[in-house]
């Protein structure tokens, strides 16, 4: 192997499988024949500013971080989890009425989530203005959920595969008021500028997973069907989300 290589992934992932994403690093580093070095990090925040700082070649990001690298260190996206989209759903606990009182509490993992931003849109939905509430920044997703169920919040942004991945039991304490179904936001792998004149073969490898026997076996860890290559324009309609510059 010839030189040595950073790559994240957002603690939402590896806090789901963090075997797989080893797993991922190691088939790369063979096809790649490079050195790449994984350390998960647990705080989706503190792995955002790690990545902003400097070092890092390689990254897994969610859609708010991803337009932040993009935006701010040159990344370029490259591939994208087939059929997999960012959503939100607004929950309460099963059977509650909603709030009368104001301002209304919602749990939200971060103000720094697509999740969150997608969360704001479902408000008006269920006749709630944004004045009308008061967000309540927990640090992820679990806690959202612990908010709502613990009833310091009325209400609360969940990530749709935080919810996907509950049980049954844990569910059916709680009710869907309103979702998202944007299919606009989703994660990626993106590349830096040292790693750019391979962008190319690295989107290859990663949309050729599927095909090959031993990636297969990764990805149906991971719950992926695959990857699908992604451009820049890909991301650029989620600056309305975020109110950034594209």
């Amino acid at each position: 192997m010839t030189s040595r290589l950073h790559f994240s992934v957002c603690p939402h992932d590896t806090a789901k499988n963090v075997a797989g994403w080893f797993l991922i690093n190691t088939y790369l580093q063979r096809r790649l024949d490079l050195a790449i070095h994984f350390e998960p990090c647990d705080n989706v925040n503190d792995e955002r500013e790690q990545v902003l700082a400097g070092g890092y070649e390689l990254v897994y990001a969610n859609p708010y971080s991803a337009l932040r690298y993009c935006e701010q260190r040159q990344f370029v996206p490259i591939a994208r989890p087939t059929g997999l989209y960012d959503e939100t759903l607004l929950i309460a606990r099963a059977g509650e009425a909603l709030p009368t009182t104001r301002p209304v509490q919602i749990a939200s993992a971060s103000d720094r989530l697509i999740v969150h931003f997608l969360g704001l849109t479902l408000l008006e939905k269920v006749g709630l203005r944004v004045s009308d509430c008061e967000s309540k920044f927990v640090g992820n997703h679990l806690k959202v959920l612990q908010a709502v169920v613990s009833g310091q919040c009325e209400l609360g942004f969940l990530f749709n595969e935080t919810w996907q991945g509950l049980s049954a039991k844990t569910q059916s304490g709680l009710q869907i008021l309103e979702q998202t179904r944007n299919q606009q936001a989703f994660h990626c792998f993106c590349v830096g500028p040292a790693l750019a004149d391979r962008a190319e073969e690295v989107q290859a490898i990663l949309c050729s997973m599927k095909d090959d026997p031993q990636g297969r076996r990764i990805l149906e860890d991971l719950r992926f069907a695959g990857f699908e290559p992604v451009t820049m324009d890909g991301l650029h309609h989620l600056n309305t989300l975020v109110g950034m510059s594209a």
